[in-house]
C-alpha cells in the first residue's frame, strides 16, 4: 500500500539528494542538474524537511554528509535505477538507440579494441557514439559520479561499488620490423630473444613492479632485458620497430586489425620462457579488467555496451555471453 508520506514526495528531490552525495559541492551539483545555486539550496532544505536532519554540513573541504545521508546513499542507487528503468523504454534495440558511451582506456587497449567496436557499432548500432580518454588516477570516483561509463585497466583495488570483470587477454607474442634477422629463424631461443634490445610498453599510474611480467619473470631467474625505450603508446613503439632491430612484448589482440602488417610481424616467444612463466610464481601479474559502477548493473544500453567489449577486448575466438541473454549483472 502507497502511504501518504510517499503521495507527498517529490521523487526529484532524491535525484537530487543522489547527485549532492555523489558531488559533494552545491556548485558542482547544480551544474548537474541545470538549476541555479540558489533553486539548489531551496532543494536541500526540502530534503532536511523531510528526512528530519541536516543530511549535510558545510566545510572548507565541501560538503560533509552525515551519518542519516549516508544511510540514505547506500540504498539510493539502486532505487533510482528501479525507477529509471520503470520509465524506460521496455525493449532495447540497438539499431534504433541513441546515445553515447564514454570510455577510459589505455593507449595499449585502444588499438586492439576500437578498430573492430566501431566498425561494428557502424553497421548494427549507427546511433551510437563512443568517447575515448586515457585512464587517470580518479577513474573509479568518474565511474561513481556517472561521468565514465567502463574503464579498462589492471583492477589492483577496487571500491565495493565499481565491479571488475577480468578480460581474457591473448598469449604475448614477440614483434619486430618486417625483415629483422630473427624472422627467418625456424624458432627463437631465450639467447636471440635477449640478444636483442627491446621496446616496453607500460600502463601509466602503476608501479614498475607492476608493468611486465615477463621482466618480472626473468628477474627471478636472474636474467635481464636491455630496455632502450618504456612507453604507453603503442603506435610510436611501432615506429621505432619499424626503423630499428628492436623487440617488442605485446599481446595478440591487436593483429586483426591488420594496420602494421606492412611493417612489423609477430613470432612465438621463446619456449624456454614460455616454460619459466609458467612456472614462476608471480605476485606482480596485474589483471586487466573492465570496469564500471553498479548502478549500471540493470542498465539494458549498458549490458549490450560491456558485451560489445568485452567481446573485442577479449580477441578473435572468444565466446562472450550474448546480448539477449544477460540478465543484470552483479
Amino acid at each position: 500500500m502507497i502511504s501518504r508520506k510517499l503521495i507527498r514526495t517529490d521523487l526529484n528531490l532524491l535525484v537530487a539528494l543522489q547527485i549532492l552525495l555523489e558531488e559533494r559541492n552545491v556548485t558542482r551539483a547544480a551544474e548537474r542538474l541545470s538549476v541555479s545555486q540558489p533553486a539548489l539550496s531551496k532543494t536541500l532544505q526540502k530534503l532536511r524537511d523531510c528526512f528530519e536532519d541536516e543530511l549535510f554540513t558545510r566545510t572548507a573541504h565541501g560538503l560533509v554528509p552525515t551519518p542519516r545521508a549516508e544511510e540514505l546513499g547506500a540504498g539510493l542507487p539502486a532505487l533510482l535505477e528501479t525507477v529509471e528503468q520503470v520509465l524506460g523504454d521496455s525493449e532495447f534495440d540497438p539499431a534504433t538507440y541513441s546515445g553515447s558511451f564514454k570510455l577510459l582506456l589505455p593507449p595499449i587497449l585502444c588499438e586492439a579494441l576500437l578498430p573492430g567496436l566501431v566498425a561494428e557499432l557502424d553497421k548494427s548500432a549507427p546511433g551510437v557514439q563512443i568517447m575515448t580518454a586515457e585512464v587517470t588516477p580518479d577513474y573509479q570516483e568518474l565511474l561513481k559520479k556517472g561521468e565514465i561509463d567502463f574503464a579498462a585497466f589492471v583492477a589492483l583495488e577496487t571500491d565495493r561499488d565499481i565491479h571488475a570483470e577480468p578480460i581474457a587477454t591473448l598469449a604475448p607474442r614477440c614483434y619486430m620490423r618486417v625483415g629483422h634477422p630473427l624472422v627467418e629463424k625456424e624458432e627463437i631461443n631465450l639467447k636471440d630473444f635477449l640478444a636483442y634490445s627491446h621496446l616496453r610498453l607500460y600502463l601509466p599510474g602503476l608501479t614498475r613492479e607492476n608493468t611486465s611480467m615477463v621482466d618480472d619473470v626473468l628477474g627471478q631467474y636472474g636474467v635481464h632485458r636491455n630496455i632502450v625505450l618504456e612507453t604507453t603508446q603503442f603506435a610510436s613503439a611501432v615506429g621505432v620497430l619499424a626503423r630499428t632491430d628492436c623487440l617488442l612484448v605485446a599481446n595478440s589482440g591487436f593483429e586483426a586489425s591488420g594496420l602494421y602488417k606492412d611493417l612489423i610481424t609477430g613470432r612465438e616467444m621463446p619456449a624456454e620462457l614460455q616454460r619459466m612463466i609458467r612456472n614462476t610464481h608471480s605476485n606482480n601479474r596485474g589483471k586487466m579488467s573492465l570496469l564500471r559502477h553498479t548502478r549500471t548493473s540493470r542498465s539494458a544500453p549498458h549490458q549490450w555496451m560491456r558485451t560489445l567489449l568485452m567481446k573485442h577486448l577479449s580477441g578473435p575466438g572468444e565466446q562472450v555471453e550474448p546480448v539477449r541473454q544477460l540478465q543484470a549483472i552483479p
